[in-house]
């Protein structure tokens, strides 16, 4: 039930003990929620803590059905806020690898953000990547169609 991933959600944002952290994670998912209005949310116990995921997809690997994830995450971590967002691009990297300027002094990995320095990060950013990570598996997982390099 969306209201129940919803109420997870809330839970795990509102039992973080430190406080800009706490409002760093509420303003990342309001920004996430006005971006995806009526998204479903679901919570997941990624790396030892909970990882709250917006737009759920099933996805598959070469043995078959393989489970569900999420089109774009948020999760408080030990040392930072990490933004997830699983959108790919055709030449095979992830969108956030294509746009290390939008997060100035932040460590990029393939398809997280660790937001040391969450108010350099523009909102209109965190709508983009929603979006975009969204359209790509509101219709399940999909690879990206590869372009070759030349």
């Amino acid at each position: 039930m969306m209201d129940d991933g919803r109420a997870a959600a809330l839970a795990v944002i509102d039992a973080i003990d430190d406080g800009s952290r706490r409002a760093t994670m509420r303003h990342l998912h309001e920004i996430i929620l006005e971006a995806l209005p009526g998204i479903d949310i679901a919570v997941y116990d990624y790396g030892g803590g909970a990882l709250i995921g917006y737009g759920g997809y099933d996805y598959s690997n070469s043995k078959g059905p393989a489970g569900r994830w999420f089109s774009i995450g948020i999760a408080n971590r030990k040392a930072y806020v990490a933004l997830y967002a699983m959108a790919g691009m055709p030449d095979g990297h992830y969108l956030v690898e294509s746009m290390p300027e939008k997060f100035p002094g932040m460590k990029i990995g393939r398809s997280c953000v660790n937001m040391t320095k969450p108010e350099r990060v523009e909102d209109d950013t965190i709508r983009y990547l929603a979006q975009a990570s969204w359209e790509q598996f509101k219709d399940g997982f999909h690879r990206p169609a590869r372009t070759k390099s030349t």
